[in-house]
């Protein structure tokens, strides 16, 4: 194995051994009255079994796939779905090419590439294997204001502060790392109130106690899981910020925080201000409609929120007032599937491709 490989593999699986938080995590759980978890988590389940039918087609061959960070989209106004943006890609894998490396490249978390490719070796994907790359999304239901971070499909879009309904505007969005299990990141709204760089990590007493070397904080450079950068909420004890560990973006390794990619974060933190507002939301289903064609995404149930994904889908496609317009069979099978892509579950025996 390449020593990238290994040496990504390895900081990985420290990750996921300690759950070491990139943020001042505050060391109480929830306050009462966030959405939190009814149940406990359960293991994620282990995938569909090789020689399924995969409930998305591969977009026809175009130029290299690339990252998309920015897009342009409606505001919808009253009774509007949201929009879809963005497009499905593919990609040709390299030697030497994880999941890991290509998901940074193409500006998704590790989470999202491996949902949407359940068939292919995360660590060792087989040279001039195709991949597809989820970067099409459906906008989560939200106010379209300022910063909106969807927790469930871990990704952030930032919007105008303050955009008038119907209004043309521009999008920038890129994947997050979350809080796990047990220290779910908060589902409510934030203002943005303050920011620096460099930043101190005040370490919290629960990781303190695990550390081989306990110290009490950790200054700015290569070993502070901040980064260079860090973004104050309103929500007391709540940071968005960088890391020291981009293989963590992706994924749930923190105590609450947000984290992204080192090259994310220091566009964000030029771009929002004191007073910006957002909101955290929860939304592993989302449906739309686009040139006639009904679509639905479903994404891993990662706070293990919702009792039922099946009944919840089958909710959310009625609120659409799609339920007579769907191949009920299909809309089953993404939601098995849960790729976390929009996927085209139009009754009737044309499918539209993701292009």
């Amino acid at each position: 194995m390449p020593t990238v490989r290994r040496g990504a593999r390895a900081a990985l699986a420290l990750v996921a051994a300690l759950h070491l938080p990139g943020c001042v995590a505050h060391p109480m759980p929830p306050a009462p009255g966030r959405l939190v978890a009814t149940r406990p988590a359960a293991k994620a389940p282990a995938g569909p079994k090789r020689g399924y039918t995969l409930p998305v087609e591969f977009p026809p061959e175009s130029p290299p796939a690339a990252k998309i960070g920015s897009f342009s989209t409606r505001i919808p106004r009253p009774g509007d779905l949201p929009a879809m943006a963005g497009r499905l890609q593919r990609h040709r894998v390299r030697a030497g090419e994880d999941l890991l490396t290509i998901s940074r490249d193409m500006g998704i978390g590790f989470r999202a590439l491996r949902d949407a490719n359940p068939l292919i070796d995360e660590w060792e994907p087989r040279p001039g294997t195709e991949l597809l790359v989820p970067t099409r999304w459906i906008l989560p239901r939200a106010e379209f204001r300022g910063l909106v971070i969807n927790v469930a499909e871990l990704r952030a879009f930032l919007f105008p502060a303050d955009p008038s309904p119907g209004a043309q505007v521009s999008v920038l969005t890129w994947p997050i790392g979350a809080g796990d299990a047990e220290w779910q990141t908060p589902i409510e709204r934030f203002t943005v109130t303050d920011k620096d760089t460099n930043p101190t990590w005040v370490v919290p007493a629960s990781i303190y106690r695990k550390m081989e070397n306990p110290r009490s904080f950790v200054p700015p450079g290569p070993d502070n899981p901040l980064g260079k950068h860090r973004i104050r909420l309103s929500i007391e004890s709540y940071l968005l910020h960088g890391t020291n560990d981009p293989w963590s973006v992706g994924r749930l390794t923190t105590h609450g925080c947000v984290r992204f990619y080192p090259e994310d974060v220091e566009l964000l933190y030029d771009l929002v201000y004191p007073g910006l507002p957002g909101e955290f939301v929860y939304q592993p289903v989302k449906v739309t409609e686009e040139d006639g064609r009904v679509w639905l995404e479903v994404h891993r149930d990662i706070y293990r929120m919702v009792p039922d994904l099946h009944a919840l889908a089958a909710s959310e496609v009625a609120r659409a007032g799609f339920a007579a317009r769907v191949d009920r069979g299909r809309v089953r099978q993404v939601v098995e599937e849960e790729m976390g892509l929009p996927v085209d579950v139009t009754l009737d025996t044309r499918r539209a491709t993701a292009e």
